[in-house]
C-alpha cells in the first residue's frame, strides 16, 4: 500500500485519469445494463367481469397475475403474452373476441409488470418461464384438450416463440414485431436510439453486466433458433412504421420456422400497433383456419 501511495503521489494526474476512466468504463455500461433490464410497472386494475384473476407460479419461484376466462376445453385455448411495460389489461378486447367464439383465454402479466412479482426485465428470455406457467395451469384445469394458440406482441412474442418450442400441443403462434437475437437488438436499440455503433464495446460489456444483475443468458435468447423448433404453424407481424423491429429483422425469424408460416406486413402503423390496423382481424382470421383452429 505504501508503494501504490507513493506512486500516486508521484503521478497524480495519472492516477486520476486512470481513477475517472475506470469509473466511465463500469459506471456506462451499468447505466445501460439499468435501462435494459428495468422495467415501468403500471398499477393492475380490477378484471372486468367475466374474467378471473388466477395466480400462477413460474419455474424460478415467481408469482405471476394473470386473467382468465374458461371455454370449451375442446378448443384451442389462448394465451396471451403483452409487451414490454404494458399489462395483461391491453389485450383483453383481443382475448374477449376469443372467449366468444367459446376458446379459454389466458392473457398474463409477465414478470416485473402488472400484479407480477419481479424486479427485472430480460426482453422475452426468462419470460418465456412466465407463459410456461400458463400452459401448465391450463394444462392442469383441464381447459387445454384442444392444445393452444399463443399470442405474444414485442417482448411477449419473443416469450411465447421460446415457449413454443418443442411442444406439441402448441397448435399455431401469432407473434408480433418480434426481435432475432438479445444480442443484435440491444446493439440495433443502443444505435437507433443513442447512435452507438455496434462495434463499441461498451454494448457488450452492459450486456454482461445485465446478465449477472437479472440472472439470464443472453446467448440463449434467440428467437430465430426458437423457430426453427416450432412445429405449429406460424403468424408474424410486421409493424409498417416500426423501426425497432423492422421487416428483415422479423423475417430473419419466419426464414428459420419450417412451416406453415405467412407474414403480414402492417403498413402504417407503430411499434405493438396492428392490432389497430383494419385489416387485423380478417388477416389473423384466415391464419387461423388455415391453421386449423377455426
Amino acid at each position: 500500500m505504501r508503494a501504490v501511495r507513493a506512486w500516486i503521489s508521484a503521478h497524480p494526474w495519472t492516477a486520476r485519469a486512470l481513477l475517472y476512466g475506470g469509473a466511465l468504463l463500469l459506471g456506462i455500461p451499468w447505466a445501460f445494463s439499468v435501462v435494459m433490464t428495468g422495467v415501468q410497472r403500471v398499477p393492475p386494475s380490477p378484471l372486468p367481469a367475466p374474467w378471473q384473476e388466477v395466480r400462477l407460479r413460474s419455474a424460478d419461484g415467481l408469482a405471476l397475475r394473470a386473467a382468465l376466462r374458461a371455454g370449451d376445453p375442446a378448443r384451442p385455448a389462448v394465451v396471451i403474452a403483452h409487451g414490454l411495460g404494458d399489462t395483461l389489461e391491453s389485450f383483453l378486447a383481443l382475448g374477449g373476441a376469443f372467449a366468444t367464439r367459446g376458446h379459454t383465454v389466458l392473457a398474463v402479466d409477465l414478470r416485473g409488470h402488472g400484479g407480477s412479482d419481479g424486479r427485472h426485465t430480460t426482453l422475452g428470455g426468462l419470460e418465456q418461464r412466465d407463459v410456461t406457467a400458463g400452459l401448465e395451469h391450463l394444462r392442469a384445469a383441464g381447459l387445454a384438450r384442444g392444445g393452444f394458440v399463443l399470442f405474444g406482441f414485442s417482448m411477449g412474442a419473443v416469450a411465447v416463440l421460446h415457449a413454443a418450442a418443442d411442444q406439441p400441443d402448441v397448435k399455431a403462434v401469432v407473434a408480433e414485431c418480434p426481435y432475432d437475437t438479445y444480442r443484435d437488438t440491444i446493439a440495433h436499440h443502443a444505435q437507433l436510439l443513442y447512435g452507438l455503433p455496434r462495434w463499441v464495446p461498451l454494448i457488450p460489456l452492459a450486456i454482461r453486466i445485465a446478465e449477472w444483475r437479472a440472472g439470464f443468458d443472453a446467448d440463449a435468447i434467440d428467437s430465430v433458433a426458437a423457430a426453427r423448433r416450432i412445429r405449429a404453424p406460424l403468424f408474424l407481424i410486421v409493424d409498417g412504421l416500426d423501426p425497432r423491429m423492422p421487416e428483415p429483422v422479423v423475417r430473419r425469424v419466419l426464414d428459420a420456422h419450417p412451416g406453415p408460416k405467412q407474414l403480414w406486413v402492417a403498413d402504417g402503423v407503430d411499434h405493438v400497433g396492428a392490432q389497430f390496423h383494419p385489416e387485423y382481424a380478417a388477416r389473423v382470421s384466415a391464419f387461423l383456419r388455415s391453421a386449423g383452429v377455426f
